[in-house]
């Protein structure tokens, strides 16, 4: 009887093989390793971290319903991020469209050279929730989530040419102080903790097994 690989050695695709396989619970793997990756897609779209977290639980059970078509021609990442944004487009639908202008926004005014990381990422985080939504999300994906044009071309169903259209348009907006911070600091956005994580894991798991 062959030795089980550890959890780390074990990739994506050995975990859906096994998953697919009959090791259910092995689920929780695929689950608790790209939480904060699906989260930050998710909330990329979504308008608050509750609803985030809605569309990233929904996201979950997509996935494992749909495990069986995932073929392997891109990462298991990419295919996953895809479920997601398209959950949390599909979400943002259903809710009325809010337009929220800030005064801050308006003023022109820069950070102080001296904001310390804490303000810089609340700025970031204000500035890319003012971004037209089809902008915000290629700029989350591409900056937050370091996808690739390709990748992320994937993810929204656009050609890279647009991808890099919106991306172009989404960097301008932002002003030129601030996008020079942004490779560095916008990973810091959409923090999802221990806490967090556990209560959606869980409750992914408990519905997938209670299916069974």
């Amino acid at each position: 009887m062959p030795v089980a690989l550890p959890v780390s050695d074990r990739t994506d695709v050995d975990v859906v093989r096994d998953v697919l396989a009959g090791a259910h619970a092995d689920f929780e793997i695929l689950v608790r390793r790209h939480n904060q990756r699906l989260f930050r897609a998710a909330r990329s779209v979504s308008k608050s971290d509750q609803d985030a977290e809605d569309v990233l639980q929904q996201t979950w059970l997509n996935v494992f319903k749909n495990l069986a078509s995932f073929r392997g021609d891109a990462a298991f990442t990419t295919w996953a991020t895809r479920i997601a944004v398209h959950e949390a487009i599909a979400h943002a639908r259903k809710r009325p469209i809010i337009a929220e202008v800030k005064d801050n926004m308006s003023t022109g005014e820069q950070p102080d050279d001296v904001v310390d990381r804490a303000q810089l990422g609340k700025i970031l985080e204000q500035c890319l929730e003012q971004l037209p939504q089809g902008n915000r999300e290629v700029m989350v994906l591409r900056d937050v989530l370091e996808l690739d044009t390709a990748e992320t071309a994937a993810c929204l169903g656009l050609s890279e040419e647009a991808v890099r259209v919106r991306l172009h348009r989404a960097r301008a907006t932002i002003a030129a102080q601030l996008a020079e911070q942004m490779t560095a600091e916008s990973r810091l956005l959409y923090s999802f903790d221990g806490a967090r994580c556990d209560r959606i894991t869980s409750a992914v798991m408990g519905s997938i097994m209670a299916s069974r």
